[in-house]
């Protein structure tokens, strides 16, 4: 059967960065990058899976029996759920096998697998990166005295709230993150416990670059770590090392979070396609009570809508500079809901390393960060709640961006004002005190 590719799925692994030092560069190249310029968003072909169907059955029904009526083979599960990864014979066209499916009353769903890449020559998709930056540079750093933090930590650092970080792993040995990553992660990309953010020397995505995007999981929960110091970390890898994966795997990941009873899901991706698996997936996560913030990536566009960022019960999140400008990488559009910091940021990298870089999955971590404060500093406020406190508290960005005016959320991100301090930082408002499970204000 060849191999089709529709316009269907695009994967941003939404950061302005190669992610580890050493590791970033084009295959058989010598020496580490040290400061540079390239594609730095983990952007993919449109198309799916060859040869897979994702499947959702309707209760009592038996994917032994659909199995045996046309030849397919389940691959992987999701069975608390009734999902099914299933591989077709090589003669059988996805597409049709995809309508004989919906036709099939044993079949709730069924859509093609989604696949994704992380190519790094995307043209006018480059930003700089640097790596190898002193420890000193990652505390303190000045774009995120902008969203309040020293007052913050007055008022929550995030104790008793699990983050679920979906993405390449985490190294958890990491001086920032020792201590900080609970038992329960699970690597969906191998099938197995080990959740380390590590590659496999090889160019698996045909791009001339090795390993692309190892590190990428442990910069984003280094962010997640400064925001919110007490909060713990559970590592969920859906990304492999050059940023790839697919619509199944992501689903896997979310449900994972979901069944480990996280508060808040960190999703530092995202793809065109609005798949059903992903939403259905992401409905379930904010039916359970979890905040889901998610990147709208790294194009500098307004479309197409990005998933997850998109979706109603996510929080997406446009990035911008110290001085609450668009990052020129950031997307924008009417489905953003938020912005924070994401240009000139330092964070983690694998082997007790620091680097400095820019993306939406920066800017991500930082929001999701902010709800793990806000859900410790009240554990009944439900999403809709805390969303509300951080869209209500962010400072104006439209009177800086009038090219993009109503594009990119609510404003810039404001953790301190979002738990009760006074934009001038001398008094607390009575805002949380007020705020109850499922309300607002």
């Amino acid at each position: 059967m060849s191999v089709r590719r529709r316009n269907q799925l695009v994967v941003a692994v939404a950061c302005g960065c190669g992610l580890a030092a050493g590791l970033s560069n084009p295959a058989g190249a010598d020496g580490p990058a040290s400061a540079e310029t390239r594609s730095n968003s983990a952007w993919a072909y449109n198309g799916f899976v060859p040869n897979q169907v994702v499947v959702e059955l309707v209760p009592g029904a038996s994917i032994d029996d659909l199995n045996a009526d046309y030849g397919t083979v389940a691959i992987a599960s999701i069975r608390s759920r009734n999902l099914y990864l299933l591989e077709l014979p090589e003669e059988i066209d996805e597409g049709r096998f995809q309508a004989t499916l919906d036709a099939d009353p044993r079949v709730e769903e069924a859509e093609v697998n989604d696949d994704s890449q992380a190519p790094v020559a995307v043209a006018g998709d480059t930003q700089p990166f640097f790596f190898y930056v002193q420890p000193f540079e990652y505390v303190g750093q000045a774009p995120l005295q902008l969203i309040g933090l020293g007052l913050a930590h007055q008022a929550s650092t995030g104790s008793g709230v699990v983050v679920a970080v979906l993405d390449t792993g985490i190294d958890s040995t990491h001086e920032v993150l020792a201590g900080r990553v609970v038992p329960g992660g699970f690597n969906f990309v191998d099938s197995n416990t080990d959740v380390a953010d590590v590659g496999n020397g090889l160019d698996d995505d045909g791009d001339s670059y090795v390993d692309e995007m190892v590190g990428h999981g442990t910069l984003v929960a280094g962010l997640i770590a400064m925001v919110a110091p007490d909060a713990a970390i559970l590592p969920v890898k859906v990304l492999d090392s050059d940023g790839m994966s697919d619509s199944f795997r992501i689903a896997q990941g979310i449900y994972h979070a979901i069944d480990q009873g996280v508060d808040v899901i960190n999703l530092s991706l995202s793809t065109n396609n609005h798949n059903q698996i992903i939403r259905r997936a992401l409905d379930e996560a904010r039916a359970a009570g979890i905040v889901v913030v998610a990147a709208a990536g790294n194009r500098d566009r307004e479309h197409p809508e990005q998933l997850p960022a998109a979706h109603e019960a996510v929080i997406g999140v446009a990035a911008t500079d110290a001085n609450d400008i668009k990052g020129e990488f950031s997307n924008y559009g009417s489905y953003v809901s938020l912005s924070a910091p994401g240009v000139d940021i330092v964070s983690t990298l694998p082997g007790n390393l620091y680097g400095r870089t820019a993306g939406t999955s920066l800017s991500t971590a930082l929001v999701s960060g902010a709800a793990a404060l806000i859900r410790a500093a009240n554990p009944q406020a439900s999403p809709e709640a805390i969303e509300l406190l951080l869209f209500q508290a962010a400072d104006d960005l439209d009177s800086a961006n009038p090219e993009h005016e109503g594009q990119l959320g609510a404003g810039r991100l404001n953790v301190a004002v979002a738990l009760g301090f006074e934009p001038t930082g001398l008094a607390p408002r009575p805002l949380m005190r007020k705020m109850g499970k499922g309300g607002g204000t």
